[in-house]
């Protein structure tokens, strides 16, 4: 008799530990894709940030593509700068991920007025 309950035990435990395995392994799964869209969401605000912090000037010469990385989030970044006038430009930011988290392209686009230059002298 207690070799049929030791099956019966063994069975239920069986069937406990495949349902939770399945569990873990959905748990797993999203909390990559967790990190993924935390990951993304680093990168474009970085690199909101750098075109922001770009002085006026500069914007048209950083216009290129380089490799960057916030944490196991890999990605090319590229800047392209158009002139809409004398005094307003815009900076066009894609980040293509490269790296292992595969996420979808992403575009920040930031538009940067010409500093108005303040004269001590003028009141």
């Amino acid at each position: 008799m207690s070799l049929i309950e030791i099956m019966l035990a063994l069975t239920i435990l069986a069937t406990a530990l495949l349902t939770m395995g399945g569990l873990m392994f959905q748990v797993s799964r999203h909390t990559r894709e967790s990190a993924i869209v935390g990951y993304r969401s680093a990168a474009a605000t970085s690199a909101a940030a750098w075109v922001q912090a770009l002085p006026w000037d500069s914007l048209n010469a950083a216009a290129s593509c380089q490799s960057d990385s916030i944490g196991q989030f890999f990605y090319d970044r590229c800047l392209t700068v158009a002139d809409l006038s004398s005094k307003l430009k815009r900076a066009t930011v894609a980040i293509q991920p490269t790296g292992a988290l595969t996420a979808r392209p992403d575009t920040i686009i930031v538009d940067r007025n010409k500093p108005r230059l303040l004269s001590p002298l003028t009141p």
